[in-house]
């Protein structure tokens, strides 16, 4: 089976990830086509760039499985498609991140706009759609499905390692081995809602010196593995949209058995269930009060940061590791017959 990745963006990796996986895992060709570089520094699968228009659209026409990321049309005009070639393939839609969330639980005029494109060019209902996070399901037509982002632990231990040989300059970022360290990656502080974790390290540091507060600004990816090292506790978001969930640091520093601190509802730990089996191994909170009465505690509580950061361990692995994601993506597509 040969399978199409369309991507012209994928700053989270995700459409590379799964080719990756694919190609890894199965005996199936994925190609990732996309148009700016991988997330996580493994070998190139393929670019846009590295091809003539004609011969993408002939890998696209001899393709089992098209799948088309964020957008549709870009991809047929850019490319030149023809919509009667396409119509007859496995046609995949696939979604990532707030570009559809509505004010409730309907699409915004984006992804509503997205839905009639796909239409119109593939047939209605001629596809099926798929989201990079569970949240998304509240977003989209019913039929929809969730598909976790997937990330090699084995290969991120490996780039781990080959990251650590090079450990100058991490003092600059983590003073002391001694202290307790908790790190946040705000790549959107307004969509995280950075500034609660602020405010509540601000105040833990007055009281407890031995911790560390690590923000971690505009660092590659290399760096932010190196620094995976010394982390006890990662904030992953506070979002000011209820029921979203959790991001990709958070299955990434799970790889290093850190403990994620990240705020999820009711609503969305019930679907986290009912979507995996499992039960949420997130450290979440209710208010301000309540986060600080937890951050407290993590950071008093060594053997409490190690047993969360050994059950995040085990969920994201059955989750996002790349065998589960890849039987879960072709259980989608025998499902489409």
């Amino acid at each position: 089976m040969k399978i199409i990745n369309l991507c012209y963006h994928d700053f989270g990796g995700g459409a590379y990830c799964l080719s990756h996986a694919i190609n890894k895992v199965t005996k199936h060709q994925a190609i990732n086509l996309r148009s700016t570089g991988d997330y996580l520094s493994f070998p190139t699968i393929a670019s846009m760039a590295d091809y003539t228009v004609s011969e993408c659209r002939r890998m696209i026409y001899k393709a089992d499985v098209v799948i088309y990321h964020t957008v549709i049309q870009p991809y047929f005009d850019g490319l030149q498609l023809d919509p009667a070639k396409l119509r007859d393939k496995k046609n995949i839609l696939f979604f990532h991140g707030t570009e559809i969330r509505g004010q409730g639980t309907e699409l915004n005029p984006f992804g509503a706009g997205l839905l009639k494109e796909a239409d119109e060019l593939l047939g209605e209902g001629n596809y099926q759609i798929l989201v990079s996070t569970p949240d998304l399901l509240y977003h989209t037509p019913e039929g929809a499905k969730w598909l976790p982002t997937v990330r090699s632990f084995t290969e991120i231990r490996q780039q781990y390692a080959l990251c650590n040989q090079d450990t100058r300059a991490l003092e600059t970022f983590i003073p002391s081995k001694k202290k307790v360290v908790f790190a946040h990656a705000p790549t959107h502080e307004r969509k995280k809602g950075s500034s609660l974790f602020y405010r509540v390290m601000t105040q833990l540091i007055k009281t407890m010196p031995q911790v560390h507060f690590l923000t971690i600004r505009h660092q590659p990816w290399s760096r932010v593995l190196q620094l995976f090292r010394s982390i006890d506790v990662i904030f992953d978001k506070n979002p000011p949209v209820e029921d979203t969930s959790y991001g990709n640091i958070a299955v990434e520093a799970s790889v290093f058995k850190i403990p994620t601190v990240t705020k999820l509802t009711p609503k969305m730990i019930k679907l986290l269930k009912q979507e995996t089996g499992l039960d949420s191994p997130f450290v979440t909170f209710d208010d301000e009060v309540d986060l600080t009465s937890r951050v407290l505690r993590l950071a008093q509580d060594h053997k409490l940061r190690r047993m969360l950061g050994n059950v995040a361990y085990k969920y994201c692995k059955a989750v996002h590791d790349e065998k589960p994601v890849v039987e879960r993506f072709f259980k989608i597509l025998e499902e489409m017959n």
